[in-house]
């Protein structure tokens, strides 16, 4: 009896474990929504999702993508690949939290140079459980065995989220008026930005376990944003940026108009001891890491000055912790942040 080779096996591509994978992925995950449900997901080629827009005006689809950078290198040095997962998903939905929009479905796309089923579970873990805070459906993905690309027991991460906001109560930069409150959304800690120089400064100085541990938090998930907004009513927060690679000075400006600024106190910007200990024992100051970190403000919101009091009530009872770090000013030309 002659024996067929498996030439493909052979040169590092298993396509047996990863439909083996895929086949875990479909046994659970919910299929419905307050916004829609899956029709055919995971498995396909592609992949069907009826939506339900019945009690919105104008709906607008919105999508978004992103990765989790070189933190993926460092999740994989410490053996924590769970957060990477939630990582991702934070990514995405954050952004999307920006204009006032709601999460629909995902899709992931994990490549690798030889597929770990260990590792692959855990990440899917933590994008299941990232999916299943922000009511975000599994809708697909790509598993990419690619051996020689990456080197064994590597992998990187990107995702694809697609959401819905409401055309009448969309969040843009000309809502933002001079007077305007700034309040920051504290973070979970880096999120999943500034990982190049994080890991450079590890490697010259390590940290406690503690400290560590903090570093590799997994990015917030601002989830609870459309119900405050929802609870605030329509025209009380005018802008919400989510503090991304640049910082707070990179990222603020892109939801606010021409002709003001945000001026912050950097003294409110609510900056965690541990990560403020972290940037000084590498003889960097505030202003030094401000446009690489978002210390400890993983969210921006301009607010109008009279429902400031309101948009703290609320946050709270929603679990948010917030906190008043500035206003907005009159400027001129692009906006910007002056830290004053």
């Amino acid at each position: 009896m002659t024996v067929e080779k498996n030439f493909y096996k052979e040169s590092g591509v298993d396509v047996e474990k990863g439909d083996a994978l895929v086949d875990w992925l479909q046994q659970e995950g919910a299929e419905k929504s307050p916004f829609g449900q899956v029709v055919s997901g995971i498995g396909g080629f592609a992949a069907l999702f009826r939506p339900n827009f019945a009690h919105m005006e104008d709906p607008l689809l919105v999508t978004g993508t992103d990765g989790v950078g070189t933190k993926v290198l460092l999740g994989l040095e410490h053996d924590q690949l769970e957060g990477l997962g939630i990582d991702l998903v934070s990514m995405c939905v954050n952004d999307l939290y920006t204009v006032g929009g709601r999460p629909l479905f995902f899709l992931d796309y994990y490549a690798t140079g030889v597929l770990d089923e260990k590792q692959f579970k855990a990440v899917l873990s933590g994008i299941k459980k990232g999916l299943k805070q922000s009511q975000t459906l599994l809708l697909g993905g790509e598993t990419a065995e690619l051996p020689g690309l990456y080197a064994k027991g590597h992998f990187d991460l990107a995702g694809f989220v697609v959401g819905v906001v409401d055309g009448k109560k969309t969040l843009q930069p000309s809502m933002v008026n001079v007077g305007d409150t700034l309040i920051a959304l504290e973070s979970s800690g880096f999120h999943s930005n500034g990982y190049s120089l994080v890991r450079k400064w590890l490697a010259e100085k390590p940290e406690s376990a503690a400290t560590l541990q903090k570093i590799l938090e997994p990015t917030r998930i601002y989830s609870e944003v459309p119900d405050l907004l929802q609870r605030l009513g329509w025209g009380k927060v005018h802008a919400l940026a989510n503090i991304t690679g640049g910082g707070i000075s990179g990222n603020l400006p892109r939801v606010l108009p021409e002709g003001v600024i945000a001026q912050i106190d950097p003294k409110l910007v609510p900056t965690p001891d541990w990560m403020r200990a972290f940037y000084e024992r590498h003889g960097a100051s505030f202003h030094d890491v401000e446009g690489v970190f978002n210390l400890g403000a993983g969210m921006i919101a301009a607010v109008d000055a009279q429902a400031e009091s309101e948009f703290l009530q609320v946050s709270r009872e929603l679990g948010l912790k917030v906190n008043v770090i500035g206003k907005v000013v009159r400027g001129e030309g692009e906006a910007k942040v002056v830290y004053a």
